[in-house]
């Protein structure tokens, strides 16, 4: 693991493959490579802030209150009294993909929405998961009588099933893209990888590579059976100066892949190799 992530705590469970890996801290830690000097404390005590007044809002509910009562309780604290809202007209902005950002500027992405929902309903008691559907990331809660949906792109509406779907559907554009086995909870490790994949297409629609490296190199870290992460990683060494790195990494990805890949990845090859020869 590059030293740069060794301290941290999150991180390092979930490579372990422990499941006691707290998912805030954890996209605090994905944050830090982008804002060193971040203040996790402060964002911590912000959600906690929401979580209390979430709680007072579902202790002010009539007692036995359905479950899609409380959850559309803290979808109005968040998106009316609060003013979380998606981002739609700068949706590749990355500060939609750091949850510190996402906190203070009340402006997100679907999941990094969910996962601020998912804390602060956590500290009112309620348990809801998230739900990595193609191409819309949604949350579930569940208890014996019922199951609801919440889109949090969606000023968190509160859904039923076939409801979810459709939503989905629209966001997507495609109909009949969503079925019931579309809709499982989303692990720990799904939701980072998801995150990430977002800030990577975030950075390369910038081209700041640079800021890019961070988050491929998690990624292999969380990935090492996708060949196509540790190829990613070789041209981003490359694009952010780094042609030492790029050439070793991608001679080893070209050594086992297609030959058409090959074809594709030989002037990159090239490019690190002159870059070498150059810097020599």
């Amino acid at each position: 693991m590059p030293s740069s992530f060794s301290n941290d705590a999150e991180f390092s469970k979930l490579l372990a493959g422990r499941e006691d890996v707290a998912l805030v801290g954890l996209m605090l830690e994905l944050a830090t490579d982008a804002a060193p000097d971040l203040n996790a404390e402060k964002c911590q005590a912000q959600l906690q802030q929401l979580g209390a007044k979430a709680r007072q809002r579902i202790a002010a509910l009539p007692r036995g209150e359905a479950l899609r009562d409380r959850l559309a309780a803290i979808s109005r604290l968040l998106y009316v009294d609060e003013g979380f809202r998606g981002n739609r007209d700068e949706y590749y902005d990355p500060r939609n993909s750091l949850l510190h950002e996402v906190v203070e500027r009340r402006l997100g992405i679907p999941i990094t929405l969910a996962i601020v929902y998912q804390a602060v309903a956590a500290s009112a008691g309620v348990d809801v998961q998230g739900v990595g559907a193609p191409g819309h990331f949604v949350l579930r809660a569940e208890d014996d009588a019922s199951s609801w949906y919440v889109d949090p792109f969606g000023g968190g509406d509160v859904l039923d099933a076939a409801a979810c779907r459709q939503r989905i559907e629209e966001m997507t554009g495609q109909a009949c893209v969503v079925g019931p086995e579309d809709l499982p909870a989303a692990t720990t490790a799904e939701i980072a990888v998801r995150v990430l994949r977002n800030l990577k297409a975030a950075y390369a629609l910038e081209e700041q590579w640079c800021e890019a490296l961070a988050v491929q190199e998690r990624l292999v870290l969380l990935l090492p059976d996708a060949p196509l992460e540790r190829r990613d990683l070789g041209l981003v060494y490359l694009r952010s100066g780094k042609p030492h790195a790029a050439l070793s990494t991608l001679e080893e990805f070209s050594r086992d892949c297609a030959p058409q890949e090959a074809r594709q990845l030989a002037p990159y090859l090239r490019t690190a190799r002159r870059m070498v020869a150059e810097m020599n």
